[in-house]
């Protein structure tokens, strides 16, 4: 008896050991219902496949055969039957009743998928598979027991890429069609023509393509401030690219093998430079390459309605976009055709005459059984009865569209608006505009509270949007879709009372190896370390906290400026210091630097008696922060929009700063910002610092004038005299504005701004 307990035990044992332990991967986006059981199943060589007998269903089934082949090394072999130790991927009638829902049940004997719709047997696959990844995770594919009911909280689940700044290959087009497949996104909006480039093949006009499709590069300007439309192979150079038919043909098929519609957008009646360079009868009388289609002149309608007809032949699902945004109406207010319209028609502005405008398309767009979408302007003067809006403009336009019973997609520029900065690094690449981090982009609604119970019905889902003016490479978009695109995949699926900010952060900590080992260039903007320094009075000392945006990993340190290993000091409780500091921060993941390095200055010699005197004042809209701005140890990041920027219009920066006592220093520096692409502001001309120890009599220890740096990326210039430690109380700086904005510039002639922020000493 007891040789056959320790049998039991050991077959037992032997048994436990044989089975490992799945790892604890999470699911992204969170499914709404998921219950745990008890138990493993383990795919095995001998475990079969079983599909339901029509076309889509056999497809994932045997795309999942493939993933485990590709992952595993294990050949499985489809039955025309069910079974035990089976997979099984069924297409049922009677289960679920919303598009997209889908069950997955695991337990020890088989695992089964099925749905009622071909989109949730797909959509099951992708979480079975986000269950058997990352690869690096698991020694065998053994799944947890598990029972989940999914479906999506929002019938939109969307992106926009811009195509029209910079052309994207047809191949890079597949993989950001992957990456929505992954997250379960299924509208892809395709931004296929806009001011500066015409990205679609229309047999009807075909300058469009031989001419609008490229431009000759102009390297030292921004693309879209000056730029002229060429053919390719312009001896001046070219630069652009298009699809043909057949190619958005592929793309299309091959969105909707993953049940992705694609929505095209031709712009209309504004942002058509491209066009109109390629057809300038179109445009209105007296203008030049205003980018704006005549809205008096009937050919206008006639072209695109002609073109609209080829795009619909190419794009089965039933949303047009037309653009509609940013119209600069003055050109119709002084054109003769279009006052003549405005007269016939009985209208007095401009925004009637846009109303009237986007209304005959809608029409059109109407009669070829087909919706027409566009951004919240197309609300100015009048919406058409069917037409749905994008709200981007805030959540204004949405909730005045929704609540007069038009469907609405809502895509806010904060925080839908991918182009702009993930990360508060110095080192981010170049980027447009605020500051959406990942999980700003989580905590999205966008269903608006001030909606009644109607209302909330009419919005259709989020929609993330990349606009690609500093966005020239597939690498880079990625860059800038994810990892915000895995938030804005559980906004738009995921049921807000089942979401959960702490677990959503755990298991990005899982889908980042995912996303590495899927290859994808994904940020790493959130484990970035960041500072804060406040001064304490009492102790009369500075005192700096560090963070990254996930809370998660180590944060390794020095205070001498020297690059931090594994074994420099860890992060675990504020620092406070009373004397310059040079910080060097890094973050450590699994071992390796994650994230960019955060690399600090801090002055000690600005105590609370410290006052600073203004010449000129700061403009009251870019205050920094407030007088003592300056020596406040807060740092402005290379944006224009960054708070702690102190702003001077036309008026030089011409400050006296009094310590308050006597303090023996060997420098100072201050920092100064340019950026030609998106604002006004330039470097100055003249740099001038002067010290002093009793406030009369002053030494100049820097007087540097400076060659104008014609570069279109943001820079921050950092100014620094040097000289041998004395004593100092009254530090006087001086920096010449430029004035006026030179010729060259995209605002020649207008004031030109001067942007400051912190003064160190040491």
């Amino acid at each position: 008896m007891r040789q056959f307990l320790l049998f039991l035990i050991f077959t037992i044992l032997l048994a436990s050991c044989s089975t490992p332990k799945p790892p604890d991967v999470g699911i992204i986006p969170q499914p709404n219902l998921l219950k745990k059981k008890d138990g493993v199943f383990e795919i095995r060589s001998s475990t079969k496949v079983y599909a339901s007998q029509n076309p889509a269903t056999q497809k994932v089934a045997k795309e999942f055969v493939r993933f485990i082949k590709d992952n595993y090394g294990l050949e499985l072999k489809s039955v025309d039957k069910m079974g035990n130790n089976t997979i099984h991927f069924v297409r049922t009638l009677k289960d679920g009743v919303r598009e997209g829902e889908y069950f997955l049940d695991i337990s020890k004997k088989k695992i089964r998928i099925r749905s009622a719709s071909d989109a949730g047997v797909f959509y099951g696959m992708q979480t079975l598979k986000q269950l058997l990844t990352p690869r690096s995770y698991f020694d065998k594919p053994v799944l947890s027991c598990v029972e989940i009911e999914d479906y999506p909280a929002f019938e939109w689940r969307g992106l926009m890429l811009d195509v029209s700044r910079h052309f994207f290959p047809k191949d890079s087009i597949k993989k950001i069609l992957d990456i929505l497949a992954l997250h379960k996104m299924n509208r892809f909006h395709w931004h296929l023509t806009d001011g500066i480039g015409w990205r679609i093949q229309i047999d009807k006009y075909p300058l469009l393509t031989e001419r609008g499709a490229w431009r000759v590069p102009v390297p030292e300007d921004a693309p879209w401030q000056q730029y002229e439309t060429c053919r390719k192979g312009d001896p001046r150079g070219y630069y652009g690219g298009f699809y043909t038919k057949d190619d958005v043909r592929e793309i299309v098929k091959y969105a909707a093998e993953r049940y992705i519609d694609i929505i095209p957008e031709i712009e209309m009646p504004g942002h058509s430079e491209a066009a109109l360079q390629c057809y300038p009868e179109l445009q209105c009388i007296g203008a030049h390459n205003s980018g704006v289609y005549c809205a008096g002149n009937d050919k206008t309608f006639e072209f695109l309605q002609n073109v609209l007809v080829e795009v619909f032949d190419l794009f089965p699902f039933k949303y047009v976009h037309i653009g509609g945004d940013e119209v600069n109406k003055k050109y119709w207010l002084h054109c003769p055709r279009c006052r003549k319209r405005m007269k016939e028609e009985g209208l007095k502005t401009g925004e009637e005459l846009q109303s009237y405008f986007i209304k005959r398309i809608e029409k059109f767009v109407h009669a070829n059984g087909k919706m027409l979408i566009g951004w919240d302007e197309i609300l100015e003067g009048g919406l058409p009865a069917r037409a749905s809006v994008m709200s981007w403009r805030g959540m204004k336009g949405g909730i005045e569209a929704a609540g007069t019973g038009h469907f609405v997609v809502m895509t806010p520029g904060s925080p839908c608006y991918f182009d702009h900065s993930q990360g508060l690094s110095v080192y981010e690449p170049d980027a447009w505009g605020g500051y959406n981090p990942l999980m700003k982009v989580y905590d999205f609604y966008p269903v608006p509270k001030e909606l009644d119970i109607e209302g909330r019905r009419h919005i259709l889902g989020a929609q993330g949007n990349l606009w690609t003016e500093k966005v020239a490479t597939l690498k880079h978009a990625e860059y800038m879709i994810l990892p915000r695109l895995s938030a804005l995949s559980e906004v738009d699926w995921t049921a807000p009372e089942n979401k959960n900010r702490e677990r959503f952060i755990k298991k990005m900590d899982i889908h980042f190896d995912r996303l590495k080992e899927l290859g994808y260039n994904y940020a790493e903007s959130s484990f970035t370390p960041v500072d804060k320094v406040v001064y304490d009075k009492n102790r009369k000392a500075f005192v700096l906290t560090l963070s990254n945006e996930l809370g998660l990993y180590d944060i390794r340190y020095t205070l001498d400026g020297t690059k931090p290993t594994l074994n420099s000091k860890l992060y675990t409780e504020p620092i406070v210091f009373t004397n310059p500091v040079n910080l060097y921060a890094v973050c450590f993941r699994k071992g390796v630097q994650a994230g960019y390095s955060l690399i600090r200055e801090y002055s000690v010699k600005f105590s609370d008696k410290c006052t600073i005197k203004y010449k000129y004042p700061y403009d009251s809209s870019y205050n920094g922060g407030g007088d003592k701005a300056l020596c406040d140890n807060k740092f402005a990041l290379n944006r224009g929009d960054d708070k702690h920027w102190q702003g001077f219009k036309k008026n030089d920066f011409d400050v006296t700063i009094d310590l308050g006592e006597v303090a023996e220093i060997s420098s100072v520096a201050v920092d100064f910002f340019q950026h030609l692409a998106a604002t006004s502001v330039m470097l100055p001309v003249q740099v001038q610092i002067m010290i002093s120890e009793d406030g009369k009599n002053y030494k100049t220890v820097l007087d540097k004038k400076y060659e104008t740096i014609k570069d279109y990326k943001p820079v921050i210039k950092k100014t620094e005299a040097t000289f041998p430690k004395q004593k100092v109380e009254y530090i006087h700086i001086i920096a010449k504005n430029r004035g006026v904005l030179p010729d060259w510039h995209i605002r020649k002639n207008t004031d030109a701004w001067l942007f400051v922020d912190e003064v160190m000493i040491r």
